[in-house]
């Protein structure tokens, strides 16, 4: 038999096979916990026109969380939730009949209005050692094509 090959400790080491390690090393510990994100589909709505806020990268065992109108989580601009546990939806004063939310923490709304437009919060509520809270911001854009809701212009007689 031949002889053996060098032990690895007096290889030499290669600039190009330590940076194959490293981004080897990234790519493995990559985060385990991704951030929840919402996107409208479709992304512009038109009046009368439904549109979903879809919810990615919903944690696991949540207690329930909560959609309000606008930024501010108050029960003035809460429209509507979903406990998880008992999978009971709770609707708000701001709830307009239109509103649907999904176990999944999607909102649909139904025949949007210029009402509907503006920033919605969903309040996620985490559960932990101590009950922890998480807030997203979406804002919900209406598209008018081109002379679309303009007036026709009258010549008086």
């Amino acid at each position: 038999m031949g002889p053996l090959s060098a032990p690895p400790c007096t290889q030499r080491i290669t600039w190009k096979g330590l940076l194959l390690t490293a981004s080897l090393l990234n790519f493995w510990n990559l985060p385990t916990t991704a951030e929840v994100t919402i996107e409208a589909q479709p992304p512009k709505v038109s009046e009368g026109k439904d549109v979903l806020l879809l919810v990615h990268n919903l944690p696991q065992n949540l207690p329930g969380y909560f959609w309000y109108k606008g930024q501010l989580t108050d029960l003035y601009h809460y429209i509507i939730s979903y406990i998880v546990d008992g999978k009971i939806i709770i609707y708000g004063p701001a709830y307009s009949g239109r509103e649907t939310v999904y176990s999944n923490a999607s909102l649909l709304i139904q025949n949007v209005t210029r009402e509907d437009a503006g920033t919605y919060t969903l309040h996620i509520i985490k559960r932990s050692d101590e009950t922890r809270e998480e807030i997203r911001y979406f804002t919900v854009t209406l598209y008018s094509p081109p002379g679309i809701g303009r007036l026709p212009l009258l010549n008086p007689i």
